[in-house]
């Protein structure tokens, strides 16, 4: 059982519209949906290796979570997860492609894009 705990966990801040930031994504076991004040996000544990809002970042990478709402987001999470909450099966190595580094995209419009590097 884990200890007691308070405070808010440290999530990524926004990627300005027009700009990107580049990340790691987490284990797929931590990944989750969460009920917010602004309804259902999808948060994933990263690793941020670069982003605008952020003046300095160690070079072994900042560890957060991104969570958001955006089709990405949505997509991302239905790509790995069933509807019945299981992982889908690959006939790839599914953990080494998830290491990759990933480049999420802000659009001007205010959009969400990850792109694998």
């Amino acid at each position: 059982m884990p200890g007691i705990k308070f405070g808010v966990e440290p999530n990524m801040r926004e990627v300005p519209p027009g700009e990107h930031a580049v990340i790691k994504l987490g284990k797929i076991s931590e990944w989750k949906t969460v009920e917010t004040e602004w309804g259902q996000k999808y948060s994933f544990p990263i690793t941020v290796f670069s982003h605008p809002s952020y003046e300095s970042i160690p070079s072994s990478g900042l560890e957060c979570n991104w969570v958001s709402k955006s089709v990405a987001a949505l997509h991302l999470y239905a790509w790995i997860y069933q509807t019945d909450g299981e992982i889908r099966t690959f006939d790839f190595d599914l953990e080494k492609e998830l290491k990759k580094k990933w480049k999420i995209i802000r659009h001007e419009t205010g959009g969400y894009a990850l792109e694998q590097l």
